[in-house]
């Protein structure tokens, strides 16, 4: 049976300058504002209304203590957390909500695949959030958007225009406080009730180890944490975990604030939620928390049925239920999900189809011989992680030749590059490959010196689209002494909607030179960030066989495209070259649709820890005033 639903419309004023009176200008302002200002609201609203449904969900918490204020209430619960809530209509068309009759979440008609419903005692995975911006499909009306994942990424509702009428409800119709309870009335007149119980608390404060709502902890030794409660007579706490857990309660008292939990988790790799309750009378208030035992092994987890987590990519035995640990010698012919074990090397001379290799530890790189080309013909994603990717003299590691490969993403690799050759290459024909994204995070990339310049990934001018590159916490280096390399990391004219380079260290590779230089050498459109980036240089490669001595990030702006410096900030340029040698360097060669200074300014001055740059390495600290800029790789 469904929840509960909403279709809440509202309506807005057209604005229209009529005359050109101060008066009508200022009202026209005005109106603005007041229509900005109603979004927002809007927006404020629906999302406290959605943390007040999660509660009502959830079932396991208590009011310990409420205020109100005018029209607001202000709602402390028994885990510590505060919500506000002002009910009552405000203007809008508000999404489509709705709780199917498998649990999960709505939105727009659509199932998420979500879980909305408190499930075996755990809490619903996901409150979703929603926000209210134009829509460029729609002529930049003003659209809803969603997010289930607290706001890191957001969806337009196709059929969210937040422009309309108002003909319904808000989600939850009413709310008042009736004796002991907070009552409140959803949009299909079902009631609910959160008991207001003053004084009675659990709330677990978080241990040290929590990533991302994880809390990781040494399997077979002992981990506590502490939890806030205000115990009274007769109350009881409790914690429930898996037995092979086993974790337990510290003594306590009537008047005790704060209370320990123990916890023995297994030695093996394991994941579980542990669960406290505070029980006062009928009423009892819970808080949990998410336990993973550390592990190094990938392989090990995998087969512990825990979910493995490579950038936004989630694998485990459920979803990839085929999966190998390969050892030395062995090779790789087809798709599936592959571990290489620990030292071993594997050799991988085609791939179709989706194709998953990780090392087997998660803190030594295995290997990943190449002994040809790699051809992708295939249409599904292609993830490599942890590896030492090594490719034979004279071959280019990948080239994408048909197809539609959603995805390629190289994450924590060891990657070297042959001499002339880039490493990743993909086919000027009509038959070449369509791909989603190109995503490469923390890996590091050695470059020869070579006899011409050279690129890490070349698209060509080629018939394939490119919806997304991401180049993220990467560090890009001539692994020769005393040398430096012309080079780019995207190379030619293909069509890419989104391009994000950002946080990536770039040691004695200067970018191309010509008419069409730049790290970046195709045109870039508004969809392009490349911030934060760190480069240094101390030998210089310009100057020679009649080559330009400005050097640039970007090579020129798509037709139409405008362009600020905030796209562009906190790039910085290191050099040890001074005098006559030094270098003119600028954000774009073809500033055309750009505003604001297009030069950068090299600094003398080493961003390095004295003594711990090995340039040939790509290895060194910052120091403690350039953190933020350039790539760390653990």
């Amino acid at each position: 049976m469904k929840f509960y639903q909403s279709f809440i419309l509202f309506s807005l004023f057209t604005l229209a300058f009529v005359s050109c009176n101060t008066d009508d200008l200022e009202r026209d302002i005005d109106a603005l504002k007041d229509r900005v200002a109603s979004f927002e609201t809007q927006v404020q609203q629906l999302n406290d209304e959605m943390n007040i449904i999660r509660v009502l969900l959830d079932g396991n918490k208590t009011i310990t203590d409420y205020s109100i204020d005018g029209d607001t209430y202000t709602l402390t619960l028994s885990n510590g957390e505060t919500l506000t809530l002002t009910p009552g209509v405000v203007g809008g068309n508000y999404p489509s909500i709705e709780i199917g009759e498998n649990g999960n979440w709505f939105i727009g008609g659509e199932d998420t695949g979500k879980r909305a419903k408190a499930e075996n005692g755990n809490d619903a995975e996901i409150t979703p959030q929603f926000k209210i911006e134009a829509n460029p499909a729609d002529g930049d009306k003003k659209y809803w958007y969603v997010s289930y994942d607290e706001g890191k990424n957001w969806s337009v509702l196709e059929n969210g225009c937040a422009e309309g009428t108002n003909t319904s409800q808000n989600p939850i119709k009413s709310v008042v406080v009736e004796g002991d309870n907070f009552k409140v009335v959803l949009s299909d007149d079902s009631e609910h009730f959160i008991p207001i119980v003053q004084g009675l608390e659990c709330a677990i404060n978080i241990p040290e180890g929590v990533t991302d709502g994880l809390w990781s902890v040494a399997g077979g030794g002992q981990s506590f944490f502490k939890v806030k409660v205000k115990l009274a007579e007769g109350d009881l706490v409790r914690v429930n975990a898996p037995a092979d857990w086993n974790a337990k309660v510290s003594k306590y008292q009537v008047g005790d604030t704060e209370v320990s939990v123990t916890v023995t988790p297994p030695s093996t790799p394991s994941e579980c939620i542990i669960v406290v309750e505070v029980t006062h009378g009928v009423n009892t208030a819970t808080d949990q928390i998410k336990a993973r035992t550390t592990s190094d092994s990938y392989w090990a987890e995998y087969q512990a049925g825990l979910d493995i987590k490579i950038g936004d990519v989630v694998i485990n035995k459920y979803n990839n239920p085929e999966g190998k640990l390969l050892q030395d010698g062995s090779a790789i012919l087809i798709s599936g999900v592959y571990f290489i074990a620990q030292e071993a090397t594997v050799e991988w001379t085609s791939g179709a189809g989706d194709l998953i290799i990780i090392s087997e530890n998660k803190n030594n790189y295995s290997s990943l011989n190449m002994n040809s080309t790699v051809q992708l013909d295939g249409s599904g994603s292609i993830l490599l992680s942890g590896l030492k990717l090594r490719c034979a003299v004279g071959a280019t590691s990948f080239k994408v030749v048909s197809g539609s490969t959603k995805r390629l993403t190289l994450n924590h690799c060891d990657i070297e590059m042959q001499k002339d050759k880039v490493f990743a290459e993909f086919d000027n024909t009509e038959n070449a490959a369509n791909l989603d994204e190109i995503v490469m995070e923390s890996c590091r990339v050695s470059v020869p010196v070579p006899t011409v310049s050279t690129s890490v990934i070349n698209l060509f001018s080629c018939k394939g689209k490119y919806d997304k590159v991401l180049i993220h916490n990467n560090i890009f280096y001539c692994r020769e002494e005393n040398s430096s390399v012309l080079y780019c990391f995207l190379n030619n004219t293909a069509s890419i909607n989104n391009i994000d380079i950002e946080n990536n260290t770039i040691i004695n590779l200067l970018s191309n030179h010509g008419s069409n230089s730049g790290y970046v050498r195709l045109p870039i459109n508004q969809a392009t960030v490349m911030k934060n980036n760190l480069i240094w240089y101390d030998t210089n490669c310009y100057g020679e066989k009649g080559q330009t001595t400005t050097v640039t990030l970007v090579s020129s702006i798509s037709e139409g495209a405008a362009f600020g410096p905030a796209d562009f900030e906190s790039n910085k340029v290191f050099t040890a070259v001074d005098g006559k040698e030094q270098l003119t360097w600028k954000i774009i060669r073809t500033p055309k649709g750009f505003t604001g200074t297009n030069s950068i300014t090299p600094s003398t001055e080493s961003p390095f820890v004295d003594g711990t740059l090995v340039d040939t390495e790509g290895k060194y600290t910052l120091k403690p005033e350039y953190q933020g800029i350039g790539a760390i790789i653990e």
